[in-house]
């Protein structure tokens, strides 16, 4: 009951109520995996990021199919500069369900600050391929093309996302 409550209260972006409710509902049943994968998120929310990294390490050696919590663990990483470790992460969630826009485009951030930026573009590239209006993920691209010297892409890159941000507005 605490988690489907904790859920419901994070959907309504009342990060530390959700925690609340989860430390209760891991007290209760702490071999809860989906429970552990739930407080990672909304502890990256709250911006506890070793908090959320130890909370999807914890779901993982309960469920380790548990595809966001390799999802959740591999952002808490970017965040904590364990890029390695990041990128492992995202490729474990990439490999065990249907690829997504925003996977795609964390790991190419990971990557692209590894200095791995060719496999970044590619990351990147597929990500804009699933959502075409994925303004960051251009940006980002750019900013990858950049880094290895392509002026040109990296230009065109940057002038779609500023054409996409003035048609949002």
């Amino acid at each position: 009951m605490r988690t489907c409550r904790a859920e419901a209260l994070s959907r309504l972006h009342r990060w530390q109520a959700a925690a609340d409710d989860l430390d209760i509902a891991l007290r209760l049943n702490p071999d809860d995996a989906a429970a552990w994968s739930l407080r990672g998120a909304v502890n990256l929310e709250l911006v506890r990021w070793s908090d959320a990294e130890s909370d999807c390490t914890r779901a993982l050696a309960l469920d380790a199919d548990c595809a966001d919590a390799w999802r959740t663990r591999g952002v808490a990483r970017y965040r904590l500069g364990k890029l390695d470790a990041s990128i492992a992460d995202f490729t474990q969630a990439l490999s065990m369900s249907d690829a997504d826009a925003e996977t795609l485009y964390r790991r190419g951030l990971a990557l692209r600050d590894a200095g791995d930026n060719r496999r970044a573009v590619a990351d990147f590239t597929a990500a804009i391929t699933l959502y075409d209006r994925y303004t960051e993920a251009y940006v980002a691209r750019g900013k990858a093309h950049a880094n290895l010297g392509d002026m040109s892409a990296a230009r065109s890159d940057w002038a779609l996302a500023a054409q996409m941000l003035h048609q949002s507005h």
